[in-house]
């Protein structure tokens, strides 16, 4: 049989089983930690990471990250690929194209929309979606309106799931926690900004389905979250999930979010994805931690700082 005709029938296959198993609906949100490629972009700060730069970067180490993260991906669900995976910390269409096409991935048959925003170095937030079971109708770029500031854009896209119900996704990178107070205020003015374009989508929406995820640089406690969650009535999924999904100087901490409201789709379970290959041993404070690509300068030859979620819902009948 050709190549072609047995790719085919692969995805048609594939499309079958996801339409038999789509009771479920699945999604993920993962910080990937400087998923660069080796060329300059124009106009941003991406030196560090190029051919040649100082922290010896190449499409070897590039390749090696992105594969290992189409394993995390595949590993997430061991039962049916899954349906959206949010993005941060993605420079570029190149980056994506690799991990869509170059990786065990292209199998599965992904496809991603992400922002192409003002950012200082470069990075971008992206979705990754399986297009059997979310079909994007409306695909937005939500630039925050803040002067003087280059930060990344907030990605919407809308889509069908089973049944004909839409779905709002919303994929955020809020600014670090660097800079104190001044950096919590830049936070907080773009979760007022997110919480102004939802209410515009809910005021639209017969029976709206809403999910916001991302590295939000703040915990479940934090201003930031408070006023999305009680807001829109959204659910902080990953409120009090163990360890945590990033470690600073020995504390783990919850950056990494998965809010949802939903009235066709109901929550089943929330989890961190601690899974044994995406940590090593904490040789100075003890347990475990996240086993990141760079230490400082210094190559680690791990995927990323933060630990992934992995949530899953139910379709209502």
């Amino acid at each position: 049989m050709h190549r072609k005709a047995v790719i085919g029938l692969i995805l048609l296959t594939m499309y079958a089983h996801a339409a038999q198993a789509q009771e479920v609906f699945t999604c993920m949100s993962y910080n990937i930690e400087n998923a660069f490629d080796t060329i300059h972009d124009e106009g941003k700060n991406d030196y560090e990471y190029c051919a040649g730069g100082e922290r010896k970067w190449s499409k070897f180490r590039l390749f090696k990250k992105l594969k290992g993260i189409s394993k995390v991906i595949a590993a997430a669900d061991e039962k049916r690929p899954v349906d959206l995976v949010g993005l941060c910390e993605v420079e570029n269409d190149t980056v994506m194209r690799y991990l869509t096409q170059n990786t065990p991935l292209k199998q599965l048959g992904y496809q991603y929309v992400m922002t192409h925003s003002e950012d200082d170095r470069g990075i971008d937030v992206a979705l990754l979606y399986s297009p059997f079971t979310f079909h994007p109708v409306e695909i937005q770029s939500v630039k925050p309106s803040i002067q003087k500031q280059k930060t990344r854009d907030i990605l919407h896209v809308a889509g069908t799931i089973k049944g004909g119900d839409t779905l709002d996704v919303y994929v955020l990178h809020l600014p670090s926690k660097r800079g104190g107070g001044e950096a919590q205020k830049l936070s907080m003015r773009i979760c007022q900004q997110v919480q102004a374009h939802v209410d515009s989508v809910r005021a639209v929406r017969h029976h709206p389905n809403l999910i916001l995820m991302g590295d939000f640089n703040a915990e479940t406690n934090s201003p930031q979250l408070k006023l999305l969650t009680r807001s829109h009535h959204l659910v902080d999924r990953t409120a009090r999930l163990q360890p945590g999904t990033y470690k600073y100087q020995g504390e783990w901490s919850t950056l990494d979010h998965i809010l949802t409201h939903t009235t066709t789709l109901s929550h089943q379970e929330t989890r961190i994805l601690a899974l044994p290959f995406l940590t090593e041993p904490d040789a100075t404070n003890g347990g475990n931690k996240p086993h990141r690509t760079y230490l400082g300068p210094i190559y680690q030859g791990g995927l990323s700082d933060h630990l992934p979620v992995f949530s899953i819902l139910q379709l209502k009948q």
